[in-house]
């Protein structure tokens, strides 16, 4: 029975062991920010300073760790701009376009021998670095990423003496233990917008163009419109004109004058003379009977004259019944439908 309870003891003990290594972390606290969505682990000797705790920390700050045995100071800075927003992920950028914003942080000199580390699944750069600041010689390292459009810098400094490889290494742990709620690939929003805002000023400039476009070509097509009308106007006077004209100078025959010729017509019947133009003979028909001629030519106009002279006296004779009728008419006292009678 006591043995039995030993061993019981013993798991119970061995059990607290376990759970005692599993819930307290390898360095000591964990540090959750909240802007960064980012956790880290600081060891416990280490006097952190946070924004929940002191609200006046200065800007771009978001931790603070310090101790005096090692002589060692560890910040959390965080950045964001168009730059950062641009990269927004370290580990997607190509070997090239690292290689640039690596040569970039290089070219300043208090930066050197960069190494590259993948610390909660994301691309840092470890840099050495070197400044000398109120007489006094600063040896540090800074671990710089961007996620999530942001530029995180794990800064760690110590003054005076350059670091030592076990603080070396524990700056290592530190950057090691860093954790992200989430890692995103791109910015959709940002792209989003920026593609719907190109999009809108790529259809607003078209609109413009089409509108500008239309009223040249609504202006060109009245004035064509226009000119045809102009041209058609004129044509058509031109035709009035030119009928006109024709009719003006078409020679009349005996036939359109009221039914009946002339006296000139009878003289150039009777006679064989034109007085608007002179008849030329050709000398080959000089030889003819004139005489002959002249006799058909006279009893052919003497039958005109007849003929003419019967369609005028009937056309009198007509003319007198019709005002004597006239005059019966007038003589008669006048009626509502003589008003509306043609005769």
């Amino acid at each position: 029975m006591r043995n039995f309870k030993s061993v019981v003891c013993l798991i119970f003990a061995v059990l607290c062991l376990v759970l005692s290594v599993f819930g307290v972390s390898a360095l000591g606290k964990t540090y959750y920010i909240e802007e960064l969505k980012m956790s880290i682990d600081i060891p416990d000797y280490m006097a952190v300073a946070t924004r929940n705790n002191k609200p006046t920390m200065t800007e771009g700050i978001y931790l603070e760790a310090a101790s005096s045995a090692p002589d060692l100071d560890i910040r959390v800075l965080m950045q964001k701009d168009d730059k950062t927003e641009e990269f927004f992920n370290l580990s997607l950028l190509s070997s090239s376009a690292l290689d640039e914003y690596k040569n970039a942080i290089l070219e300043n000199s208090e930066y050197s021998d960069c190494t590259e580390g993948t610390y909660g699944g994301v691309l840092f750069l470890d840099f050495s670095t070197y400044d000398y600041v109120k007489n006094t010689e600063v040896y540090g390292r800074q671990s710089i990423t961007i996620v999530n459009g942001m530029s995180i810098v794990i800064m760690s400094t110590s003054q005076g003496d350059a670091l030592t490889s076990e603080e070396i290494s524990l700056i290592r742990e530190i950057v090691s233990s860093v954790k992200f709620d989430e890692i995103l690939s791109n910015a959709p929003k940002a792209s989003v917008w920026k593609i719907l805002l190109i999009i809108l000023i790529v259809l607003v400039v078209l609109l413009v163009a089409f509108l500008v476009f239309s009223y040249f070509m609504s202006k060109k097509s009245r004035e064509e419109k226009r000119r045809r009308q102009k041209e058609l106007e004129r044509k058509r006077d031109y035709d009035v004109l030119s009928r006109a004209e024709k009719k003006a100078n078409r020679p009349q025959s005996p036939e359109n004058l009221g039914g009946y010729k002339t006296s000139d017509a009878f003289f150039e019947d009777a006679f064989g003379t034109n007085t608007s133009q002179p008849s030329q003979k050709p000398l080959a028909q000089a030889g003819e009977n004139k005489v002959v001629k002249s006799s058909r030519q006279a009893v052919k106009s003497t039958g005109y004259f007849f003929k003419n002279l019967k369609r005028e006296l009937q056309k009198s004779k007509k003319n007198r019944k019709n005002s004597k009728k006239t005059k019966k008419i007038q003589d008669r006292k006048p009626r509502d439908y003589d008003v509306f009678s043609d005769k």
